[in-house]
C-alpha cells in the first residue's frame, strides 16, 4: 500500500519520530521525509498522490481541491495530523469520492485541556504576580499577597461549549470537586446528566462561575457570543480563559471589563492574530497573553500527532476502523 506524506519538511520533523516511521514502513511504502519540500505545494502533492491509498496532511498542507484530487484516483483516506479539516476537504471529496477523513482534534483536545488547567492553577495562585514581585526584591508578594490566592477545589467552573476540548476539561477537573456548569445549546439534558455536569444558559453561567473557560467552535452562530450584553455578568474576581478562538469574544467589551480591574483573564487566542503591538491585552496587568500555544505545540505533543495519524492509517488498512473520523455532517458544529 502506498501512502503519500504531504507535510512540509519542518512539520514532518516535528511530528514524526523515527520508530513511528519505521512502523509505517513495515506495512506501507511512502515518500522520503528527507526529500519533503520546505513549503508544501500543490505540484508536490500531485506528484505524490497517484497510486496512494492514504495520505498524511498537517498544518501547511494545501486544500485537496478538485485539481489535486484528480491526481489521486486511489485515495481512500486523508489522515490529518492537525485539528480542523474545514479548509482542507471539498464537498466533492466528501460526497462523490467517498474519501474518509480523520483528524487529530481529539488528541489536541487533551493538550488544550492541560493548558487550561495550567492557566487556572497558576492564576488562582497568583503565581505570575508573586514571581514578579519576588524577583523585584519583595518576599510577601506586595499587592499579590499569598493570602488572597485561591485553590481550585470546590469552585464553580463554567465551561462554554461541550466540544472535544470541553469534554477533556470536564475530565481533568473532576478530581478537584468543582461544580461544573456547561452552556451548549446543542446538547441534551440527558448528556449533561451522564457527564455529571449542570447544563445552564449563558448568562447564568457567567454570573455564577468563579472561572469561565471558552471551548466552543468558531462558527456563524458563535461569532461574538461573548459581548457587551453578557460580559458584565461576570462576577467580581472571576477568571476568564479563552483557548478556543478570538472570534468568539467581542474584544472591546472584554477589555472594558478588564480595565475595571475586577476580573482576570488568560488569553491564548485573539482576533486577529497576532494582536496589534499596542493592543491592551499586551499591557494590562490582569491579563496573561500567550501566542496560541494551547494544543499540541510541545515536543512530545507533536510526536503524538504524527503517531496517531500512523495508527489511524494502520487501523484503516487492517481493520477498516478509525478512532477519530470526521464526517461531513459533523462540520457545521465543529471548529
Amino acid at each position: 500500500m502506498k501512502v503519500a506524506i504531504l507535510v512540509n519538511k519542518g512539520m514532518a520533523n516535528s511530528i514524526f519520530d523515527k520508530p513511528d516511521l519505521e512502523f509505517l514502513a513495515s506495512f506501507t511504502d511512502f515518500n522520503s521525509v528527507d526529500e519533503l519540500p520546505n513549503v508544501m505545494t500543490a505540484e508536490f502533492m500531485k506528484a505524490q498522490l497517484p497510486g496512494s491509498v492514504c495520505t498524511v496532511s498537517c498544518w501547511g498542507t494545501p486544500c485537496f481541491d478538485d485539481d489535486i484530487m484528480a491526481c489521486a484516483p486511489d485515495l481512500r483516506l486523508i489522515a490529518h495530523a492537525a485539528g480542523s479539516v474545514k479548509h482542507l476537504i471539498t464537498e466533492k471529496t466528501w460526497r462523490e469520492r467517498k474519501c474518509r477523513v480523520t483528524s487529530n482534534a481529539g488528541v489536541i483536545a487533551e493538550s488544550v485541556a492541560q493548558t487550561t488547567l495550567a492557566f487556572i492553577l497558576t492564576s488562582l495562585g497568583q503565581l505570575w504576580a508573586l514571581s514578579n514581585a519576588t524577583k523585584a526584591g519583595k518576599w510577601s508578594g506586595g499587592e499579590a499577597s499569598k493570602f488572597t490566592t485561591k485553590t481550585l477545589n470546590g469552585l464553580t467552573v463554567g465551561i462554554i461549549g461541550l466540544s472535544l476540548v470541553g469534554r477533556e476539561v470536564i475530565k481533568i477537573l473532576k478530581p478537584f470537586n468543582c461544580k461544573l456548569l456547561v452552556y451548549d445549546p446543542y446538547v441534551s439534558p440527558f448528556e449533561f446528566e451522564s457527564l455529571g455536569v449542570c447544563g445552564t444558559d449563558l448568562n447564568t453561567l457567567l454570573a455564577t462561575s468563579n472561572i469561565v473557560t471558552v471551548h466552543a467552535p468558531s462558527t456563524n452562530d458563535t461569532y461574538h457570543m461573548l459581548n457587551s450584553a453578557n460580559l458584565p455578568f461576570l462576577q467580581n474576581g472571576a477568571l476568564f480563559i479563552n483557548t478556543a478562538r478570538g472570534t468568539l469574544v467581542e474584544e472591546p467589551a472584554l477589555i472594558k471589563e478588564l480595565e475595571t480591574g475586577r476580573i482576570f483573564a488568560c488569553i491564548d487566542v485573539t482576533d486577529p492574530e497576532p494582536p496589534a503591538i499596542d493592543h491592551p491585552f499586551r499591557t494590562l496587568d490582569n491579563v496573561i497573553l500567550t501566542p496560541h500555544i494551547a494544543g499540541g505545540h510541545t515536543i512530545n505533543g507533536r510526536h503524538k500527532l504524527g503517531r496517531n495519524s500512523i495508527k489511524e492509517i494502520y487501523n484503516y488498512l487492517t481493520k477498516g476502523t478509525l478512532a477519530y473520523e470526521v464526517r461531513e455532517e459533523m462540520l457545521e458544529r465543529m471548529a
